[in-house]
């Protein structure tokens, strides 16, 4: 079991009250605490908005050895840490915004919420080509900082596949452990906890619900030093996180789209409202002073071959690729799976590929 502070343990235990909101939590913790000099105005306070039997009965419980216990135990039995608004590991630039959580369920690793934080969201109908390069630069960018992203399909997974090898990945859920959304991120997550850090700001039995995607948007800009926008369409919950972004002072990137394409339209209106233009991540890492080498790739003859095949034609089908190179399909296959590993062709669909 954590050892935790009394301080720390009334967070944990307030916040296991789902039946108040966020300002009764902090006042029952005030209220239960003689020590501080307005305790009586924030019982009062409880009584007169909660009715002096429900407050009692709160006030017994928040009070009670055993329920405490129950409460921290039953989370560490489940292996959650538990980093309260008043734990040295808070993230620092989280305890800046409006409305910090009061504590965040954590499970993986919990030493990353110290360090350096650089937000990727965008939608769940990201392009192909999108996707690959969100990938690419998620890795790129956790060789520095440590990635934040949801868990939806298309962009937010794109960015943690980009992340994970590095394990500078934190996936910040929208509700609690137990109603996942979702419900097969199942086996990402597992994958998540042993390289990288989940969180949530909702205890584990919460269960998801709408409102709660646009509040966890909050803390995935609030915890960051920047945030890109991969894609967006003009409604969109990667477009919330930008103006969270931009409302805490934090910087925000966007990736440019054709024109056409439903899923840029929100990133285009971004970079002309005042979002820097994000083509690779040296337009990232400069804005924060940081440097990137990169590295060369060695390609074989073959894969040579198809990069240049592709850039110059386009998005091909396989049987075109195999036939302009000279190869058989199969072995067509292996080589485009390399090049998709190593972030230089993406897989768009039918059979056909493209060069990023």
């Amino acid at each position: 079991m954590m050892n935790y502070t009394k301080t720390q343990c009334d967070a944990i235990v307030a916040d296991s009250f789902g039946e108040l909101n966020y300002k009764q939590k902090l006042a029952l913790m005030c209220a239960a605490d003689e020590k501080n000099g307005e305790h009586i105005k924030y019982s009062d306070m409880l009584i007169k908005s909660l009715g002096g039997g429900v407050y009692n009965k709160l006030n017994k419980l928040f009070l009670s050895g055993d329920y405490r216990s129950q409460v921290i135990g039953r989370l560490s039995e489940r292996g959650f840490a538990c980093v309260t608004l008043y734990s040295d590991g808070y993230p620092r630039l989280l305890k800046q915004i409006p409305v910090p959580p009061l504590v965040l369920y954590c499970r993986g690793r919990v030493e990353l919420l110290k360090g350096d934080c650089f937000s990727i969201v965008g939608s769940r109908r990201t392009p192909a080509a999108t996707l690959a390069a969100c990938r690419k630069i998620a890795g790129e960018i956790a060789s520095k900082m440590t990635v934040v992203t949801g868990i939806a399909d298309g962009a937010d997974t794109a960015a943690i596949r980009g992340a994970l090898a590095s394990g500078n990945i934190i996936c910040v859920l929208p509700g609690g452990y137990d109603y996942l959304y979702p419900t097969s991120s199942g086996p990402l997550i597992a994958e998540l906890e042993k390289s990288g850090l989940v969180i949530s700001e909702w205890p584990p039995h919460t269960a998801v619900q709408r409102y709660m995607f646009t509040v966890r948007n909050r803390i995935i800009a609030g915890i960051s030093r920047g945030v890109l926008v991969a894609s967006a369409p003009k409604k969109s919950g990667a477009l919330i996180t930008a103006n969270y972004a931009a409302d805490y002072g934090r910087e925000v990137f966007a990736f440019p789209h054709s024109l056409g394409v439903s899923a840029g339209e929100g990133s285009n209106a971004l970079i002309k409202n005042g979002a820097f233009l994000c083509q690779n991540v040296l337009d990232i890492f400069s804005s924060f002073g940081l440097e990137y080498k990169t590295e060369e790739k060695t390609l074989s003859a073959e894969e040579d071959k198809i990069i240049s095949f592709l850039r110059e034609n386009g998005q091909s089908h396989i049987q075109d690729i195999a036939k302009a190179v000279g190869i058989r399909v199969f072995q067509a296959v292996t080589t485009l799976s390399a090049l998709e590993i190593k972030g230089l062709v993406v897989r768009c669909g039918g059979n056909t590929y493209e060069a990023c």
